[in-house]
């Protein structure tokens, strides 16, 4: 017969500041591991939309992202050599997007305005719509006459001035203004972090003749390293990407900031195993004598080392409930959406962070793991203590 649960859950509070203070720290670490799984889930996520196989970005040679890259109309005409781009079925027209990529720095509204980011501007014709097949106007889109722009939906949330009916001040002293009319989706994408507009307004506006960048679809079947190789040959000179390279190698920066926080949960883990070790120690010393009385009425050692080992899980997700739910209030406090630079755009890319069940389920069998390991020896201690001199101890 096992010992009732009850029993082990009445001792997590005979003490209460010990127990606390296990639970806090067991709290912080479930709440920051929480989160950290929810930025890496929420990157993740965007980065997946982002990842065509048939849509190539094409730069200028040497150009590692649109920031850098110029292309000249001469250039981009050269294009049209290409044999596998696929063809708008109802114009013929090869699906090649010109783009002109350019900056302006935005208020973030999680913070009121005190911190300002770089958000990607992107100059498009009505060939995006059919080369970037994700994107998707929610309304009005951009006009060929008016100086308008459509703004993605993650950068209406995390950057003021993006609502409907807002003016936006763009051109080399800001001295054009284009009114928001439409929103548009991407998926959650680096393309809903953008704000577009009509190509050739927005070069007017900055005294530019050509492009920074141009994107292609190519046609089903067709194999993107022969199609970026034919682009690299003497007769185009441009170099490409297929999408999903692209944006991951914009996103390496964002992979090292992966990599410090893995090593700030893991030291944070070990800091929670010997929390609970101790606690544990310490409660096996304070029950010698009631540990001897349940061996003597006839509680075998391997019993109570599972008792005590129920107990340490207990303990670890009585505090992982509680990290999980002090993320989900941080959220919700501070917002869901977040926003992390390129590595060499240097622009803003939104995405939201959500604490979704299978994240809480994670983060819960993480911390029982830890319960588990940091009870082995406490409870192997009181599986392994004589009765006789436990009962004589006063």
């Amino acid at each position: 017969m096992a010992l009732p649960l009850s029993y082990h859950w009445r001792n997590l509070f005979v003490r209460k500041a010990t127990t606390a203070l296990t639970v806090l720290v067991i709290a912080a670490v479930v709440g920051t591991f929480a989160w950290v799984i929810g930025f890496v889930a929420a990157l993740n996520r965007a980065l997946s939309v982002a990842s065509d196989p048939r849509k190539i970005i094409v730069l200028q040679r040497g150009g590692t992202s649109e920031t850098n890259s110029a292309i000249s109309p001469e250039e981009f005409n050269r294009l049209t050599q290409l044999t596998d781009v696929e063809r708008d079925p109802d114009t013929g027209r090869e699906l090649i997007s010109p783009e002109m990529f350019w900056q302006t720095q935005l208020p973030r509204v999680r913070d009121g305005g005190a911190t300002r980011a770089n958000v990607a501007v992107r100059g498009v014709t009505e060939m995006a719509f059919l080369v970037h097949r994700n994107v998707r106007p929610q309304g009005a889109t951009i006009s060929t006459g008016l100086p308008e722009v459509i703004v993605g939906l993650s950068a209406a949330k995390q950057f003021s001035g993006l609502n409907i009916g807002d003016t936006l001040r763009l051109g080399f002293a800001e001295n054009r203004e284009f009114k928001v009319v439409g929103y548009f989706s991407a998926d959650g994408g680096p393309m809903e972090s953008e704000i577009w507009a009509y190509l050739p307004l927005l070069q007017s506006a900055y005294g530019r003749t050509g492009y920074s960048a141009a994107s292609l679809r190519l046609r089903e079947g067709a194999d993107p390293a022969a199609t970026i190789a034919q682009m690299a040959g003497a007769a185009i000179q441009l170099s490409g990407q297929t999408e999903g390279d692209y944006w991951r190698s914009q996103s390496s920066m964002v992979r090292i900031y992966q990599g410090v926080c893995y090593v700030l949960i893991g030291m944070m883990t070990l800091a929670a195993m010997f929390s609970i070790a101790n606690t544990m120690f310490a409660t096996v010393a304070g029950r010698t004598r009631e540990i001897a009385m349940l061996r003597t009425i006839g509680f075998s050692g391997g019993q109570v080392l599972r008792g005590f080992m129920l107990e340490s899980t207990l303990l670890a997700l009585l505090g992982g409930a509680l990290g999980c739910a002090a993320c989900w209030a941080w959220l919700q406090f501070v917002g869901h959406t977040k926003d992390m630079f390129g590595t060499s755009t240097f622009t803003a890319m939104a995405f939201d962070i959500r604490m979704t069940p299978v994240i809480v389920l994670i983060s819960l069998a993480m911390v029982a793991v830890v319960g588990v390991l940091g009870a082995v020896f406490p409870a192997r201690r009181a599986a392994q203590t004589q009765v006789i001199r436990a009962l004589r101890e006063e």
